[in-house]
């Protein structure tokens, strides 16, 4: 019986009072899950629960499951209150969450000898990792052997979640990898594994690698029902975009992580993106403001909040605009920081020297840092002169590009990648004519020279409207097609290379599309018949 059926046959067995029937199908349902949604209506039946029952024999075991599975803390920690015996595998669970590590790793110790030994192996190690304990691997490698199913996925997830953590990427990108072929069919799974891998290959410089894994968890993402990670692949992406030099794309898809935001942390974290594209655009004062955004966000904005990682930006970003009092001010603002966070404030203060003439103590500030080389490449190109003293010498992104192919089906392809531009649309005649005519075009004749649904000049114009949207979305950002003084642009932040066929084959221009304007360039351009 899957999941919502078995949840629904738990659901009438609780309502005929048949509890120990109820009971066995909740357990056995919460440990056999294979989708974290399937755990979520485990938890929400769990909740249907009688309080007057949790304190009868086997129910606590039960609904501790039901909560584990379902990420519900507040159950969990009502399950766990009534002090029944046997819990610490879900106690130590608990305790991970709130991120008190020695309680967690003792009450993970004697669940070890209990019946939930798999789910204490799991919380076992990530205690040991969090806490700088050694064993840490030795201990994922016993969670994983105890694991079968979903919980091994699990346990491989945050194996692979522990190595990232301490920036051991290479060791990490397999692991996330193996994770999401283990969470087969489970969205949530592959999601949170594709999009980590994404991230990974990014700062491994893997930007093709990158782009491709963040694309499937895309495709995850839009299938579970959270949107938790929906967020995370538009960070990643516009983390990718940024690499790549395209920052009117990264802005964008930073914009898109803050609009889907789930949380206060989600939404400072998609503003400080923004911000670090904007300063690599050379857009410091937009920069500074996106960053003042984020402080007001976190509840941090004046002179009457507190430290914040936020303002180790802010301080960097004064810095490169001459304001060294007010870069120091920001410094001392800066609290819970991030690894990247600890390393930006280095290299202000180590700025702060050089700009003061003790180049010998900033080199040594520099090279007492051990930075990932993907974050020493940007952040090189905001401190120049700084890097060099360390004999890092930044370099710029290769001169943005779109490969549009006109010869066959239309494809257009930035940085190798294609892009998800369909041929047989409107949108890809669009493109081509744009370019045809030098990229913009009046409005009404880019209306009259392709095929439209619609039966008057008011539908066609909407058709025209919702065609530029479909095209604004395929390039990646709203600038990408410009509108204003009845014409119709393409972006200039990019250079545009056109290609297409030669007379013998004339007919395959743009291939799958019969717009006006088309037959009329393709009859053009065929050769000229031969003459006997």
């Amino acid at each position: 019986m899957k999941g919502p059926n078995l949840a629904a046959h738990i659901q009438s067995l609780l309502a005929t009072g048949i509890w120990e029937a109820a009971r066995l199908h909740l357990l056995r349902g919460a440990q056999g899950v294979r989708t974290r949604e399937e755990g979520v209506l485990f938890g929400q039946v769990a909740r249907e629960v009688p309080r007057e029952h949790w304190a009868k024999p086997g129910w606590a075991h039960t609904l501790a499951w039901a909560a584990y599975r379902s990420g519900d803390l507040a159950l969990m920690r009502d399950v766990l209150a009534l002090g029944a015996p046997d819990l610490n595998a879900f106690a130590a669970f608990l305790a991970c969450t709130q991120g008190r590590w020695a309680d967690a790793l003792r009450e993970a110790e004697v669940g070890l000898g209990g019946p939930d030994s798999a789910v204490a192996a799991r919380y076992r190690a990530q205690a040991l990792v969090r806490s700088g304990a050694p064993g840490w691997r030795e201990a994922y490698e016993a969670a994983l052997q105890l694991a079968q199913g979903r919980d091994r996925a699990l346990a491989r997830l945050d194996y692979a979640v522990a190595l990232a953590w301490l920036e051991d990427d290479r060791a990490a990108r397999p692991e996330f990898a193996q994770a999401a072929a283990e969470f087969a069919g489970d969205p949530w799974g592959q999601a949170f594994s594709w999009s980590n891998l994404g991230i990974i290959c990014q700062r491994l410089g893997d930007l093709h690698g990158a782009e491709r894994a963040l694309g499937q968890a895309q495709k995850w993402a839009g299938k579970e029902s959270t949107g938790q990670h929906l967020m995370a692949v538009q960070r990643g992406l516009g983390s990718v975009y940024r690499a790549y030099g395209e920052y009117p794309r990264a802005q964008h898809a930073y914009r898109e992580a803050l609009r889907l935001a789930l949380s206060v942390e989600d939404r400072v974290a998609a503003l400080l993106g923004e911000a670090r594209t904007l300063a690599l655009w050379g857009r410091c004062d937009e920069a500074l403001s996106t960053l003042y955004d984020a402080a007001g966000q976190a509840g941090q904005l004046g002179p009457e909040g507190g430290d914040h990682r936020v303002f180790a930006s802010v301080a960097a970003i004064r810095l490169m605009l001459g304001d060294h009092e007010g870069a120091q001010a920001a410094l001392n603002r800066a609290g819970g920081l991030t690894r990247d966070d600890e390393h930006l404030v280095a290299v202000v203060r180590a700025e702060l020297l050089r700009t003061q003439g003790h180049e010998e103590d900033a080199r040594d500030l520099l090279a007492a840092r051990n930075m990932r080389s993907e974050w020493v490449g940007e952040t090189a190109r905001l401190f120049p002169a700084l890097f060099a003293l360390v004999d890092m010498h930044p370099v710029s992104p290769a001169p943005w590009t779109a490969e549009v192919n006109a010869e066959g089906p239309v494809t257009v392809r930035m940085h190798g990648e294609a892009l998800p531009l369909r041929p047989q649309r409107p949108e890809a005649a669009l493109l081509v004519l744009l370019l045809l005519e030098g990229g913009a075009l009046r409005r009404e004749r880019v209306q009259d020279a392709l095929d439209l649904p619609g039966r008057d000049e008011n539908a066609r114009r909407k058709a025209l409207s919702r065609v530029v949207g479909d095209l604004r979305d395929a390039l990646g950002w709203p600038g990408a097609v410009q509108t204003g003084d009845g014409l119709l642009r393409l972006s200039t932040d990019l250079t545009w290379v056109l290609h297409t066929p030669g007379p013998e084959q004339a007919e395959s221009f743009c291939e799958g599309r019969l717009d006006p304007w088309l037959e009329d360039w393709r009859l053009h351009h065929a050769p000229l018949p031969s003459v006997l």
